[in-house]
């Protein structure tokens, strides 16, 4: 008797809803600081493994098997494909985008991220912008650029907090009484907690201003593209703003 004739359909359905339950419970521990958020993702692979096998298995067992076991098979099937799909979503992003987590809008004189540096762990990032690592590997990925608008700096300072305060973010440290005027805050994304840090800098043109903005990951090598896309809404909305 084979293997595949030994497990059971019912046996592959049971399988398949336990570790369909593992995915959000693996990201609840990480949320919670259970445990570190390394060992979410390494539990993510292992299901995935585990889940692409039991996916085989049924498919084999639904061209080989009498209709009873149809129903059982096609839970089994729907119960990996709904987390495999996700996760290879994931992995597609992480192919897609630049390796680096650390985006700016100046690749030369970054903003600096003084706040940050003041309630980031020593687990964490170093805020120091690593310009010869990063840039070039921007450029491949990404078309971003400083916002100039004809406004003064202090107009664009009161746009720029109020659109912040409105997107949720935690506003660490502002400078708004000399130049360049600066507004630094966070945000922590909703499943695993994980926080970024934003810089805003708004310098006086003789046209108006010039607004620069950073967005860095304090943990993790990959952003799989949020910081460049917070960056890229950011500023339109901005230009928005002060129309």
């Amino acid at each position: 008797m084979s293997v595949l004739e030994k497990v059971s359909s019912q046996k592959l359905m049971l399988v398949a809803l336990t570790l369909l339950v593992v995915y959000p419970l693996a990201v609840i521990a990480a949320r919670l600081e259970l445990w570190h958020f390394r060992n979410s993702f390494l539990l993510f692979i292992v299901a995935a493994l585990v889940s692409f096998v039991i996916l085989a298995m049924g498919l084999l067992k639904l061209s080989k098997g009498d209709k009873s076991d149809t129903p059982a098979l096609a839970i089994a099937i729907i119960a990996t494909l709904l987390p495999l799909s996700t996760l290879g979503s994931y992995v597609y992003k992480a192919q897609k985008y630049p390796f680096i987590h650390d985006i700016s809008t100046d690749l030369v004189h970054a903003p600096q991220l003084l706040a940050a540096a003041k309630v980031r762990l020593e687990s964490d990032h170093s805020v120091e912008y690593l310009a010869s690592e990063v840039a070039a590997l921007q450029q491949k990925g990404y078309n971003l650029a400083p916002l100039l608008v004809s406004h003064k700096p202090a107009q664009v300072f009161n746009v720029a907090k109020a659109l912040m305060q409105h997107k949720g973010w935690e506003l660490l440290a502002f400078e708004n009484l000399q130049y360049p005027f600066t507004l630094e805050a966070s945000h922590t994304s909703l499943l695993f907690g994980f926080t970024d840090d934003i810089v805003l800098r708004i310098q006086a043109t003789e046209e108006g201003s010039q607004v620069d903005m950073r967005s860095m990951s304090r943990v993790g090598k990959s952003d799989m593209g949020v910081n460049a896309k917070r960056i890229q809404t950011f500023l339109s909305e901005l230009a928005a703003g002060l129309k």
